[in-house]
């Protein structure tokens, strides 16, 4: 359907774009389109299903009969399944970005349950905002307890945020924990690493000793002037 709509033939589904006569010289036009809508309907369902629709004379015909037979709106099964996946669902091991994600998927295809028509927009208006609100509950609920403090300060906002924002405070606050935990203590440098930083220290010493050493060259008999400045400029910066 979104594929369809984004090319601008949904019309051809809803019935909008009626067949004209068939003497009448759109009639080509609109039967070509209607072909290439029942070719995209039929090329992307199961090879099995779309057999079955091979022979319909229009979109729309085709349309009307697998909404009927294949919808799922009517499955309570399956909306009893969505509702006790969002009752049990939890951040745990997912970052706040997939805990939310997942709860978004889940409370779409909840939608297309509860999809009614309003006599009064007013009241659809309020029932929206009434399950906005359950909703950014549920997402602050479910949240791990390292991120207590943005939730205690999310609840505390009057009036609540929208779904949205408070989905992005809690994220930038989980991604400042990240970067405040990342910078604690200095990486630790491997024992081995060390052992081996002593021996040469070890060996390098035992070498010098009575004589002048050259790290550059290698040998004794003298110092390497590049060193010696080296420590020069590095004891210059220390002082106060």
């Amino acid at each position: 359907m979104m594929f369809i709509s984004g090319k601008g033939k949904d019309d051809y589904l809803t019935g909008a774009a009626a067949p004209p006569p068939k003497g009448d010289p759109k009639f080509k036009s609109w039967r070509a389109e209607n072909n290439m809508v029942m070719s995209w309907l039929i090329n992307n369902m199961d090879t099995e299903i779309g057999q079955h629709f091979l022979f319909y004379g229009s979109a729309k015909e085709i349309w009307d009969a697998a909404k009927e037979t294949y919808s799922d709106s009517e499955n309570t099964a399956e909306f009893f399944e969505i509702k006790c996946v969002l009752h049990d669902i939890r951040q745990g091991d997912l970052t706040v970005t997939q805990y939310y994600n997942t709860l978004s998927r889940y409370w779409q295809q909840l939608d297309i349950f509860e999809e009614s028509d309003w006599e009064c927009p007013r009241d659809h208006l309020k029932y929206r905002k009434i399950m906005e609100k359950e909703r950014i509950v549920k997402f602050l609920v479910g949240l791990n307890k390292n991120l207590d403090e943005v939730r205690g300060r999310i609840f505390g906002t009057k009036p609540l945020p929208s779904l949205r924002e408070a989905f992005s405070e809690v994220r930038c606050e989980e991604s400042r924990k990240k970067v405040m935990m990342g910078g604690q203590g200095a990486p630790t440098i491997p024992e081995s690493s060390t052992l081996m930083s002593r021996r040469t220290t070890f060996t390098n010493d035992k070498q010098r000793k009575g004589r002048p050493w050259c790290d550059h060259c290698r040998k004794p008999g003298h110092t390497n002037p590049m060193r010696e400045l080296l420590i020069f400029m590095t004891l210059v910066k220390r002082r106060p």
